[in-house]
């Protein structure tokens, strides 16, 4: 993956300058995973996978890849993130 200097560069980019934003939309589709209760037995929870949202200006797009709401759909967003800010800055090294 890519060094956290450089997610945190590109981040910075996309929001502060308005140039990209990428953020999750719920699909239908969901999945089950185990967790702790209140009580503090074991419990099934379920959640909705997500499609990443990018926007650009004033384009929008919905891909198609689904992600489970956890570092899967992190590691997505923050893979986004970096591909447009190198392409924005292309001799960036880190």
């Amino acid at each position: 993956m890519y060094s956290h200097n450089l997610i945190l560069k590109a981040r910075s980019w996309a929001l502060n300058g308005s140039h990209l934003r990428v953020f999750p939309q719920l699909t239908t589709n969901t999945y089950s995973y185990k967790s702790t209760g209140d009580n503090g037995k074991p419990k099934t929870k379920t959640l909705n996978y997500v499609n990443l949202v990018i926007e650009t200006g004033n384009a929008r797009h919905v891909g198609t890849q689904e992600y489970k709401q956890d570092t899967e759909m992190t590691d997505g967003i923050n893979k986004i993130y970096v591909h447009y800010y190198l392409k924005a800055h292309p001799n960036e090294n880190s």
